[in-house]
């Protein structure tokens, strides 16, 4: 890796013997219209034919070799980190991959345009195993965007909903701040994405969305959340817990949130006097999802 370069964004991914899936994953990368990126995969000493599939491609900057620390995702997520140079970080699974060829471009230029923003996110659409697509997530919101910045904490508040992992661009020391380090304490031990969405969101960052489909999310045997879908469930629970707690607390004035910027200066806080109004936001948004599931319901079964 040439030592002088410095790309603008970086993507990491891990990947333990999926050779079937990675070629696909890494033809939606090359041909992004934004070229200032690297490509850093941390292979986890993958032996179905990965390695001769990673040495077709020069362009990518990669390692195999065995996890040795309990939390191996958390490992691999992390070796890759530390390679990478990128201001920006995007996270893409083996078996995923991007759908839009300008999603690079965007989420470079939404950053570099608007400092208060650290995140920017798109959506997924489901691939089967055999390369069909399916569904694609919240597709209301290509129509009607959820809250930005700063407004998307009352509708975080409401449902604990995020960004989809697969596709969210986030600044590098933002990333470093909310990403689990590699073997600290953690709750979440099967998906850290959950502790940074859950760290990203109560420190105050904001993030952004760009109405696009991103990024295609595969489905696929032996599929890491399935094989520990008991562990995830529980984890998942656990975050439900953790944000429910965060927002009673929040308003009952016992936590003050505060609002930061890409460069992790406070921007702004939720005073005492803004309770009430935050309150009703929060309600609002969980009332209108009900009406709007109900009307949805009506209509599937006219």
């Amino acid at each position: 890796m040439n030592s002088d370069y410095k790309p603008k964004i970086s993507v990491i991914t891990p990947s333990l013997n999926t050779a079937k899936y990675l070629r696909d994953t890494i033809e939606s990368v090359l041909p992004q219209t934004f070229k200032d990126y690297e490509f850093i995969i941390v292979d986890g000493g993958s032996t179905d034919g990965t390695i001769d599939i990673l040495k077709e491609y020069p362009k990518i900057h990669w390692i195999s070799e065995k996890e040795t620390d309990e939390n191996t995702i958390l490992e691999a997520f992390r070796k890759a980190f530390a390679m990478s140079r990128g201001d920006y970080i995007i996270q893409c699974c083996v078996s995923d991959g991007f759908l839009s060829k300008n999603w690079f471009q965007l989420c470079n230029d939404t950053l570099e345009h608007d400092n208060e923003i650290s995140l920017v996110w798109g959506l997924p659409q489901y691939m089967t195993e055999d390369g069909s697509l399916g569904k694609v997530t919240n597709q209301e919101f290509l129509e009607k965007a959820p809250p930005q910045k700063k407004d998307f904490l009352a509708y975080w508040l409401a449902f604990g909903y995020g960004f989809p992992e697969g596709n969210f661009c986030v600044r590098r020391q933002v990333f470093e701040e909310c990403f689990p380090q590699r073997n600290q304490s953690d709750l979440f031990f099967i998906s850290p994405q959950i502790s940074f969405l859950y760290e990203f969101n109560t420190r105050g960052y904001l993030s952004y969305f760009l109405p696009v489909v991103a990024n295609f999310g595969r489905t696929h045997a032996n599929q890491r959340v399935t094989r520990l879908y008991d562990e995830l469930d529980k984890e998942v629970g656990l975050y439900n817990k953790m944000f429910k707690e965060y927002r009673k607390h929040l308003l009952q004035g016992r936590v003050k949130h505060y609002f930061r910027n890409g460069s992790s200066e406070i921007i702004g806080e939720i005073k005492k006097e803004k309770l009430g109004r935050l309150r009703m936001d929060i309600f609002r948004h969980y009332l209108k999802y009900k009406i709007g599931k109900r009307l949805r319901e009506t209509h599937e079964r006219l």
